[in-house]
């Protein structure tokens, strides 16, 4: 059998589309941007659905939100009414918009829940010893994870530091 290099690029799109799965990325969305990084030109919606083999309405719900990541963008051509598009930057631009993306709505998600949480706890009624005792493991609890959303968040912050995710600036980063 005769490998093409459709073969190729369709087995990384798919192998990529699973990986995003692991990561809560949904699986379209991260073949999508698979699929505009291998590709040289701008792609239709018509043309990604027919490659992906999924529904045209999956392809335009997906590529709005790796527009709205900054992972992808709109290109025009003149005297087309088709809409293309294409990857927007190197795979280190790519990536670091994603992680942003995501791990600030992660933290910021916890962070809310959790300090909710914690306001909800002080009007709780104690009509109980053991309620106390509850009541001080929860915020015992809630304040471990918002130390812990505070260190994600300086990491993060820390591998961004000049903006985007760089091999330089990750092999700066002593590891014992």
């Amino acid at each position: 059998m005769k490998t093409t290099i459709d073969d190729i690029k369709n087995e990384v799109i798919d192998v990529i589309g699973g990986s995003g799965e692991r990561f809560g990325l949904n699986r379209t969305a991260a073949m999508l941007k698979a699929l505009l990084w291998l590709t040289q030109r701008p792609l239709s919606l018509d043309e990604m659905a027919d490659i992906l083999e999924v529904s045209k309405a999956s392809v335009s719900t997906n590529i709005r939100l790796l527009e709205r990541w900054k992972v992808a963008r709109r290109v025009y051509n003149r005297g087309d009414r088709k809409n293309y598009y294409e990857i927007r930057g190197d795979i280190w631009e790519i990536e670091t918009e994603i992680a942003r993306t995501v791990m600030r709505d992660f933290v910021d998600g916890l962070r809310h829940l959790f300090n909710r949480s914690s306001e909800q706890l002080k009007n709780v009624e104690q009509s109980k010893a053991e309620d106390s005792e509850q009541v001080r493991f929860l915020n015992e609890r809630f304040d471990q994870m918002l130390e812990y959303m505070d260190v994600v968040d300086h990491l993060m912050k820390a591998l961004l530091k000049d903006g985007k995710v760089s091999p330089e600036n990750i092999k700066k980063i002593a590891i014992d």
